[in-house]
């Protein structure tokens, strides 16, 4: 129970968070799942297949969701990119949920495979999934995934034997705490290390709209305000380094120079050409190189160069530099000393 709501608490903190990039959706869609895994295990069973059979004939599928969600989500936060081609990883899961529907509605259960051989199928969805993110994701992550696919794996193994045996053995339901175990080890980490879950520099996703009109469209921001506003920001960063404290948020700095977070944000995507997250970074990264190429500042460790520039975790900062400059932190480092004292 404790593990389902803190999984409910936790999602909804995921889809409120202001940096909505893919990689985060993905993760929150994750969490989500897993603890519907749970609240279906809350209620009794019981009452579910009198009450709620559909449902909970579904939740028996979700290990499918799972795998997929793990690996998109280590995909995105290495390139912040959704294609079509995404959807053919959720196709295990549709055809799953087909034949639950043709099964439950239609009682057409001579389709239904046994329990085992659906288990099979799912660890072997699941492996796969965590094999190709273990392969993608980066050192922190992996005990992460590794976590993930051994909970998945008891979770399939316990449905299957709870859909055989149930209600000779009712208690097998107790082996949902590895999940309950994930979740507070997710949240735990996620206070303890904000960026290890959480892209916070990754260019957000747009909303899906139907309309054609411009996303300012209906904007009161004047062009003169608009030119103010540009200017206190730049003026204000050059200043003030605002972006050397890790916990700057838009909101903060809108009230630093005089105007709404919508209207900075208008101003950011409009007249600079970058997202909020974009433009802290890039700064960061300018003060992280400066810093690099200093022989003064040899003195300090990477991590202290990493905090000094802003950015909240030496890994997220790693991932971030690597991407833009093609090398790590230390190699650029060694590479612009040895030039000067060439």
């Amino acid at each position: 129970m404790f593990g389902a709501l803190q999984g409910g608490l936790l999602s909804i903190w995921l889809f409120r968070n202001q940096r909505r990039s893919l990689a985060n959706i993905y993760f929150a869609l994750f969490i989500t799942f897993v603890g519907l895994q749970l609240v279906f295990k809350v209620i009794t069973k019981a009452w579910l297949m009198d009450n709620a059979g559909l449902p909970y004939a579904i939740s028996y599928s979700l290990p499918y969701l799972i795998g997929p969600l793990l690996y998109l989500y280590i995909k995105a936060r290495k390139e912040n990119a959704f294609s079509r081609t995404d959807f053919i990883h959720f196709i295990p899961f549709g055809i799953s949920l087909v034949g639950t529907l043709f099964a439950v509605l239609f009682w057409f259960f001579i389709l239904s495979f046994p329990p085992y051989v659906v288990a099979s199928l799912q660890i072997t969805s699941l492996c796969a999934y965590g094999f190709a993110s273990y392969r993608l994701g980066n050192a922190e992550l992996k005990s992460f995934i590794i976590m993930v696919v051994i909970s998945e794996v008891i979770i399939a193994t316990t449905l299957a034997f709870m859909q055989e045996y149930y209600p000779n053995f009712p208690d097998v339901r107790l082996l949902f705490v590895v999940l309950t175990a994930m979740i507070y080890w997710i949240s735990y980490q996620a206070i303890s290390k904000p960026d290890l879950f959480i892209e916070r520099s990754a260019s957000p996703i747009l909303p899906i709209s139907f309309s054609k009109s411009p996303k300012y469209a209906h904007s009161s921001l004047k062009e003169s305000e608009a030119i103010r506003i540009e200017d206190a920001l730049q003026a204000t960063m050059q200043k003030e380094k605002l972006y050397l404290e890790n916990s700057l948020t838009i909101d903060t700095l809108a009230a630093k120079i005089g105007t709404s977070r919508h209207h900075l944000s208008q101003v950011l995507n409009e007249r600079i050409k970058k997202t909020y997250g974009d433009y802290v970074t890039d700064l960061r990264l300018e003060e992280s190189c400066r810093r690099l190429s200093n022989k003064a500042d040899y003195r300090f460790t990477i991590a202290a160069i990493a905090m000094d520039s802003g950015f909240s975790s030496v890994s997220s900062f790693n991932d971030v530099f690597k991407k833009r400059y093609g090398v790590t932190p230390s190699k650029f480092r060694d590479e612009r000393l040895n030039r000067m004292s060439a």
